[in-house]
């Protein structure tokens, strides 16, 4: 099996997480299993990574991972939006897509209108309640939220998070026809308006939030958290991106690998802005994580909302 750059660079970010004592080894192994399918690809790819048995930092014990809640933020910011909220309405949905089944969540505002919508990209880990919670979030701002859930083929996230990632050894192809399908379902809802579609996503959905903004039409504005590219996915992005606001902590590798795509996506002629965040790591955003930091996850939510609203007209 060979792996496509999306797989590598998830793997890489569990490397890190071992390598600096986020994660206990039993737990790389399985997750990066779970990504490769094979055992001596795992042993290899790891042993290429420093994650080899006799590496002394891997020999330390992994830090308690401990989940961070959400704090109490001042209206405008990322505080999490109850599923009771009156404001909103929030459900399960699904659809038929390519090849199965896609499940997902939507959330809307009450109030009778038509609205933009986000098609919402969760981590690595599947469709957890975060996610979910974000599709609140821009309900609660008068948008329509429908977080995808791209383990549908598989039969949906679970709660082995593991076992979830077993979808990311899905061709790239799949996920873009899976999206597609879920940004032809919102333009079917009376409450959408269906020229004004947006595209976020964390981690791997940030990368997906990349990928829609390439490979789709329908997509008017684009806002990836930490998202990974290609050479030929940068190239398409300067060719036919909508509107890119790339968000990531100076913590994060790939703060480093943005120059490079700014400045080819805007040699391009397209519209590209970003925001690195000083001390703040990888899935900043995700307030169920031990990496949340609450400065950036402040910050980026209204510049996030401010760009929808500008491009979503």
């Amino acid at each position: 099996m060979t792996l496509h750059p999306h797989q590598t660079y998830v793997i890489e970010e569990f490397a890190e997480d071992y390598l600096n004592h986020r994660l206990a080894r039993r737990d790389l192994l399985h997750r990066v299993l779970m990504i490769t399918g094979s055992v001596p690809l795992t042993a290899s790819v790891l042993f290429a990574l420093g994650c080899g048995d006799s590496d002394e930092e891997a020999k330390a014990p992994a830090a308690t991972q401990v989940p961070v809640a959400t704090p109490t933020l001042a209206a405008g910011t990322p505080a999490g939006v109850s599923e009771t909220d009156p404001a909103i309405d929030a459900k399960a949905v699904a659809f038929s897509g390519p090849a199965s089944e896609i499940k997902a969540y939507l959330a809307r505002p009450k109030a009778n209108g038509t609205y933009p919508a986000i098609l919402i990209f969760h981590e690595n880990a599947g469709l957890l309640p975060h996610f979910k919670d974000v599709a609140r979030r821009f309900a609660k701002e008068n948008f329509v939220g429908l977080a995808i859930d791209l383990v549908s083929r598989m039969g949906g996230t679970t709660d082995d998070a593991a076992k979830n990632m077993q979808a990311l050894r899905a061709p790239m192809d799949d996920f873009v026809a899976d999206s597609q399908a879920a940004l032809n379902y919102l333009k079917t809802q009376s409450f959408v308006k269906a020229s004004a579609l947006g595209v976020t996503g964390f981690c791997f959905g940030g990368g997906m939030a990349l990928q829609m903004a390439g490979k789709s039409t329908d997509i008017k504005a684009s806002v990836p958290y930490y998202g990974f590219t290609t050479p030929e996915l940068t190239e398409q992005l300067a060719k036919s991106a909508p509107p890119i606001l790339y968000l990531v902590g100076d913590q994060d590798n790939l703060s480093r690998t943005l120059p490079d795509l700014e400045a080819k996506v805007k040699v391009g002629g397209r519209t590209f802005e970003s925001k690195v965040y000083p001390g703040a790591a990888h899935a900043f955003f995700n307030d169920a994580s031990p990496r949340y930091n609450t400065d950036a996850a402040v910050d980026a939510w209204p510049k996030t909302l401010a760009w929808f609203r500008k491009y979503l007209t």
